[in-house]
C-alpha cells in the first residue's frame, strides 16, 4: 500500500529536500506537483510542500519532515542521537523555514517581479538576512555542523536555502565574506542524501543587482 503523495515545487527550498529523502530511502511515496488536480482539491491554500496520506493530510514542511522520516525503517540519525539533538534539529528546521526562507523571499521576489519592487525594502531584507546568517555562523564557530559533529536534517534543509540564495542574491564574493558558511555548504552538499542534486552546484559569479526587474 502506498504511503501517500507529496506535492512539491522542486525549485523551492521548502520542497527540494523531500524528493532527495524519498528517493534515497526508497519510500513508497508518490512525488507530484501543483499541476495535479488533486492538489488544489485537497489543499485549497495551494501551498507546498503538502502531503496526502491514506486517510489524513499534512501541510507545513516541519510536520511533513517529522512524519516522512518516521517511515524510514533503519536508524537514520537525521535528528542526532539524543533528545537534545532532536530538539536542536527541530529548532534549526523551524529557524530556516521561518527566518531564512522568508527573508530570501522578501529580498528576491521584488527583483524578479513576484512582489512590488522597493530598493529600500530589498536593502532591508538583505540586511535582515545577514543577521539570520550570523546565527548560523555563531553556531558553526562552536560545532562542526548545526547540531554537533554530525550532519543532521537541520543541515540538509538549511543548505537548500543557501543554494537558493546563491542562485540569485548571493554570489562567490558573498561566500568569500562568509568562509564558515562556504566551508559548511561545500561539506554538507556532498552528503549521500543530497549529493546528486547539490554536489555539483556552482554559485553565481555575480548576484542580481538591487534594481527593478527588467521590463518594469
Amino acid at each position: 500500500m502506498s504511503q501517500g503523495t507529496i506535492y512539491l515545487v522542486l525549485a523551492s527550498p521548502r520542497s527540494s529536500l523531500f524528493k532527495d529523502l524519498i528517493e534515497y530511502y526508497g519510500l513508497d511515496i508518490k512525488i507530484s506537483d501543483t499541476s495535479d488536480p488533486e492538489f488544489a482539491k485537497t489543499f485549497p491554500l495551494k501551498r507546498t510542500p503538502s502531503f496526502k496520506g491514506p486517510d489524513f493530510i499534512l501541510h507545513e514542511a516541519l510536520a511533513i519532515f517529522v512524519y516522512i522520516t518516521s517511515l524510514i525503517p533503519q536508524n537514520h540519525g537525521l535528528y542526532g542521537s539524543s533528545n537534545l539533538d532532536y530538539a536542536q534539529t527541530i529548532k534549526w528546521l523551524s529557524f530556516t523555514g521561518s527566518e531564512i526562507i522568508s527573508g530570501l523571499v522578501q529580498a528576491l521576489y521584488p527583483l524578479i517581479g513576484n512582489l512590488p519592487y522597493s530598493k529600500d525594502g530589498v536593502d532591508q531584507a538583505l540586511k535582515d538576512l545577514e543577521s539570520y546568517i550570523a546565527v548560523y555562523e555563531t553556531q558553526l564557530k562552536q560545532t562542526k555542523y548545526l547540531v554537533g559533529d554530525k550532519i543532521t536534517l537541520a543541515d540538509l534543509f538549511a543548505v537548500q536555502s543557501i543554494r537558493w540564495g546563491l542562485q540569485y542574491i548571493w554570489d562567490v564574493n558573498w561566500l568569500k565574506q562568509h568562509p564558515l558558511i562556504d566551508a559548511w555548504f561545500k561539506d554538507v552538499t556532498q552528503h549521500p542524501i543530497i549529493v546528486k542534486s547539490l554536489g555539483d552546484f556552482k554559485p553565481l559569479q555575480k548576484a542580481l543587482p538591487n534594481a527593478p526587474p527588467k521590463g518594469n
